[in-house]
């Protein structure tokens, strides 16, 4: 039988247990809440980095391909004979991302386009009362592209229309066709079955939905069927072009079915303004911290058996699980900052290569334009000097020759940096003489050569044997260095070629006494579009795309190439090539 005085005991003992119980499960519980709160904050923050990403490289992307058909659209030569055939064949294999290309004459019909098969030629705008767009770009001379429509092939693609004008005049436009497939090819988000991307456009309309489950064109608020101001804020958030995180409930008939967090990131191209977000359940924050919970429920567990048998240790066991928690989260949270780390280098990396392509559209479009303005000069001239002596008429064409085959380099630069980016490179192998195939180098580098007043110097073994390389190919890649110390040496320098024949390889180094490359430029000197002096007022021509082309070709047959400089003395070049095949 228990005494008064020990009932009371008991009671007072289970009251300070049941208290201590309390206390534990009410800490556990606020604890669950703020590990939570930080683990979701960082969850948003990392979505909203991935998200960013994928939206500026949707935009850059579309973004270039505009500019390339603004670059030929904004010749002042006019329109050529073949209406801009091999141009927007160009185009289109550089783009690499166009459905079609097409031409429209100023009277509104399709004389030209690539690839052909898809081309509709004869097909008037005006008659077939398709000419909104096309009146639009005459009337305002601004690129218009218009929202994603239905293709003959049954899915959709937005058309670009760029204006061309000859001065003042206008000489019709072009049309671009890029196709959402396309795009959903190059950019898909990978996520999990939970989390998915949608797209809106400015007024809140579907354009793409992951999930499959939706379908395009509809109002998105509509769609889900929420009266969740969280959700219409962030609606109203994307149509407005700005970016962040939210976080909204799912609602099936007035019932909460769960909550879901979205990040945003606006996409801005030209006239049209999407909105890309990915959304995903809160309960994905729940998985990441399950062990967590899991930590916390089993420390709950034995603290409250320890309360029961053994009081006087609940302090101890307390100060334990604290600690064990602090370090879970601090863990959580360093792995969370180094993950938003390595994105905020991977944006960074992304921005210097934008850069690094504005500078080179920049130089390509005034290396292009400067010999159109050559040859336009020497073709006036002539045109208005019929009396002109021969020998001046001669000059003057050398002119225009001279420049075709300068802007004929250019587009093969152009075309060779594509082909080496997507392994289409294709070498043609046979046996090749090394000292002619540098004497032959030489001869038709004969006239800058001299002009320059450099003395080359070649050191070629008397035993060395032919090697197996595409002779072309090595052509170009002695063209490139040799140019190269020509431009970035003073008149009557020298440039020295020595041949060494190995077992494997052959080994060959170009070296001159110009100015030299300082330590910071050699390290990005074989990047593409990487020029040492990138600005208007450069003393040097070329687009920066010689030496990643040497480079291609070089390590495209198995060999390596490297340099070395010294700052004010010159630049040594050393490449390797296999001898057998």
């Amino acid at each position: 039988m228990w005494n008064q005085r020990s009932r009371w005991n008991l009671i007072l003992f289970a009251v300070i247990v049941l208290l201590l119980i309390s206390s534990i499960v009410f800490l556990w519980m606020k604890t669950n809440i703020e590990v939570r709160s930080v683990v979701e904050e960082q969850y948003q923050n990392q979505q909203l980095l991935l998200t960013r990403q994928i939206s500026d490289n949707i935009e850059r992307s579309l973004n270039e391909k505009v500019v390339l058909l603004e670059v030929i659209a904004k010749k002042d030569t006019g329109v050529p004979p073949d209406n801009f055939s091999s141009d927007l064949k160009s185009v289109y294999d550089v783009a690499g991302m166009f459905y079609v290309v097409e031409y429209v004459a100023e009277d509104g019909t399709i004389v030209s386009g690539y690839p052909q098969e898809y081309v509709p030629y004869g097909f008037n705008l005006y008659e077939n009362k398709q000419h909104r767009a096309f009146e639009r770009v005459k009337e305002t001379g601004d690129v218009y592209i218009t929202d994603p429509l239905r293709l003959m092939e049954g899915n959709y693609g937005s058309f670009i229309w760029v204006p061309v004008y000859e001065g003042d005049d206008f000489k019709g436009a072009f049309i671009a066709i890029i196709s959402e497939s396309d795009l959903k090819s190059r950019y898909v988000v990978e996520s999990n079955s939970s989390s998915y991307a949608y797209l809106l456009d400015e007024r809140g309309r579907l354009l793409y939905d992951e999930s499959g489950e939706y379908e395009r064109g509809i109002n998105y608020a509509e769609l889900m069927n929420s009266s969740s101001s969280g959700l219409l804020d962030i609606i109203a958030a994307q149509i407005n072009g700005t970016e962040g995180n939210g976080k909204y409930l799912l609602l099936d008939n007035g019932s909460i079915v769960e909550e879901r967090l979205v990040s945003y990131s606006p996409i801005n191209w030209y006239n049209q303004q999407w909105s890309l977000a990915i959304t995903s359940p809160s309960s994905e924050v729940d998985r990441l911290i399950v062990s967590v919970y899991l930590k916390l429920f089993i420390v709950a567990v034995v603290s409250v058996l320890f309360i029961v048998f053994v009081s006087s240790f609940i302090v101890v066991i307390l100060f334990n699980w604290s600690k064990s928690l602090e370090k879970e989260v601090d863990e959580k949270t360093q792995e969370l900052k180094e993950s938003n780390s390595s994105l905020r280098e991977a944006n960074r990396k992304l921005k210097e290569l934008d850069r690094l392509k504005t500078e080179f559209l920049s130089i390509v479009s005034h290396e292009l334009k400067t010999p159109l303005t050559a040859m336009r000069t020497s073709s006036e001239f002539l045109r208005e000097n019929d009396a002109c002596d021969t020998t001046l008429r001669r000059q003057m064409l050398d002119i225009v020759i001279r420049n075709i085959d300068r802007q004929s380099r250019m587009v093969d630069d152009l075309l060779d940096i594509s082909r080496i980016e997507s392994n289409r490179m294709r070498f043609h192998r046979e046996a090749v003489d090394i000292e002619d195939t540098i004497k032959f180098t030489l001869g038709l580098l004969d006239a800058s050569l001299k002009e320059a007043g450099m003395k080359v110097h070649v050191n070629v073994p008397e035993d060395m044997k032919p090697i197996y390389t595409d002779k072309d190919k090595l052509v170009q890649v002695f063209v490139n260095l040799l140019n190269n110390a020509v431009k970035f040496s003073k008149k009557n320098g020298a440039i020295s070629i020595v041949v060494e024949n190995g077992e494997e390889f052959v080994k060959v180094s170009v070296s001159d006494n110009g100015i030299g490359i300082g330590p910071e430029e050699l390290k990005k000197i074989f990047d593409k579009f990487y020029q040492i002096d990138s600005t208007s007022t450069r003393k040097v021509g070329g687009s920066g795309l010689g030496l990643s082309i040497v480079k291609g070709i070089i390590e495209g047959q198995g060999g390596t190439i490297t340099v070395s400089s010294e700052y004010g003395r010159g630049s040594t070049f050393v490449f390797t090539l296999k001898k057998d095949r």
